[in-house]
């Protein structure tokens, strides 16, 4: 008996170990095991081996029956198994808050991916919030930018000399006459900056090129509109570079009516209001000029002093209308063939000087020269009304530094050789001569 029951294990034993093994399940239970002991956990271990291989492929809603200790850890990693999905179906949503604690090795792995995903997630988050600011900041800046070149009156370029395209605001355009079509075809900077001022616009962008800091730029210059005409532009500007300058954006604002207004005022200051001569602080310049190029380059100048001889009479009996036109018809005829190097100029009431540098040596030759073309000029009359006037003027003329060292002895002498004239019978020049003074 004793033998046959260790038998029966064995067999039983045998047969347990096929069903953990075997590739499928018999319908029924051997008959072995109908009367058995060991026929319940044949079901149980089938019943095992039926819902692992559902979990296995996904299906968890099996029904797992029992109520022994294999039935409920079936149940709980059934349980748990649920839950993971479900969470990993929440990780799937966005959710990467989810960690599990009851898998051991693979919740340690899972929550870490879940926190890595997390921090992903959330720096992600920042780096959105922190793009969104700083496009709504470009937005705003872009929308300030449009408004202050829409509302400004000056110009403004942007041009990129490494692809050879320039953009221009609607305001340049105006001041300069152009059209976005004739700007981009005729354009030419060369051309369009006066030739008096390009020799300053190219050395403000050499030294540009040449300074690797980036430092603003301002340079005022007249700029020739498609119109022809010339309009004084202050232009202030930045470089853009990366190793040489790529690029060149700047605002141009229109000072024409300012340089003609410090036009104006320098004339008024340095001018003679009635006849556009100089006056005596322009003088004044211009005979330190001559004193120090005698001083450099030895060249010697005459200074001439005049007035009008019975000027009086012509206010008196004309009236000053008439005396003022006197004055501007003198002032035109003693202006009459001087060269840019000479100076004519009024110092007040009918009182007139004029400056000749000349060569050494030649001095009363100038003289001559001059006086003879200025009373050649005065000899046609003047209309006053009705009458013609003779206008009749005489000269006095001293030489720097034949006959003087300084100004006030210059002026000195040439007043004495005026004097010498009106004493000789006035409307003719005199030259001072040693020792006039005694006379």
């Amino acid at each position: 008996m004793a033998f046959h029951l260790y038998m029966l294990v064995e067999d039983d034993l045998k047969l347990l170990r096929q069903l953990l093994t075997a590739r499928s399940i018999p319908d029924a239970v051997p008959e072995s095991f109908v009367n058995s002991d060991t026929a319940a956990l044949y079901n149980d271990i089938a019943d095992i081996r039926k819902c692992l291989l559902l979990f296995s492929r996904g299906n968890f809603d099996i029904d797992v029956s029992g109520r022994n200790i294999l039935a409920s850890a079936l149940k709980t990693l059934q349980a748990n198994l649920r839950h993971l999905i479900w969470q990993v179906e929440e990780v799937a949503k966005g959710d990467f808050t989810q960690r599990v604690d009851f898998m051991g090795e693979f919740s340690s792995a899972f929550n870490s991916m879940t926190q890595q995903l997390d921090q992903s997630l959330t720096e992600l988050k920042e780096r959105e919030a922190s793009l969104l600011a700083l496009t709504a900041d470009l937005k705003a800046s872009e929308e300030r930018w449009n408004l202050a070149v829409q509302c400004s009156r000056d110009g403004i370029w942007d041009i990129n000399i490494d692809e050879q395209t320039a953009w221009y605001s609607e305001s340049f355009m105006q001041m300069m006459h152009y059209t976005p079509e004739t700007l981009l075809k005729d354009l030419d900077w060369k051309e369009m900056i006066h030739p008096d001022d390009l020799e300053e616009a190219a050395e403000m962008l050499d030294t540009l090129q040449g300074n690797r800091k980036l430092v603003p730029f301002s340079v005022e210059c007249r700029f020739r509109t498609r119109q022809g005409e010339h309009l004084w532009l202050r232009v202030r500007g930045m470089p853009v570079r990366a190793g040489k300058i790529r690029r060149l954006i700047a605002v141009a604002s229109d000072i024409t009516a300012q340089k003609e207004a410090e036009r104006s005022l320098t004339r008024q200051a340095m001018y003679d209001s009635l006849t556009g001569l100089p006056n005596r602080y322009l003088l004044d310049d211009r005979l330190e000029k001559a004193i120090a190029n005698t001083e450099r380059y030895g060249r010697p100048f005459v200074l001439v002093t005049l007035d009008l001889d019975f000027f009086k009479g012509v206010n008196d009996n004309y009236g000053h209308a008439a005396g003022d036109l006197i004055l501007v018809e003198l002032a035109k005829r003693l202006s009459v063939g001087m060269r840019t190097t000479d100076t004519a100029a009024r110092l007040g009431g009918d009182e007139f000087v004029a400056i000749y540098p000349c060569e050494p040596g030649m001095e009363q030759i100038t003289v001559e020269n001059v006086m003879r073309v200025f009373y050649d000029n005065l000899a046609e009359p003047v209309i006053l009304g009705e009458v013609q006037y003779q206008i009749r003027s005489s000269v006095g003329a001293a030489f720097f530094p034949q006959h003087a060292k300084d100004l006030p002895t210059l002026f000195e002498r040439a007043d004495i050789a005026l004097y010498k004239a009106k004493k000789n019978g006035k409307n003719q020049y005199a030259v001072y001569e040693v020792g006039d003074e005694s006379e």
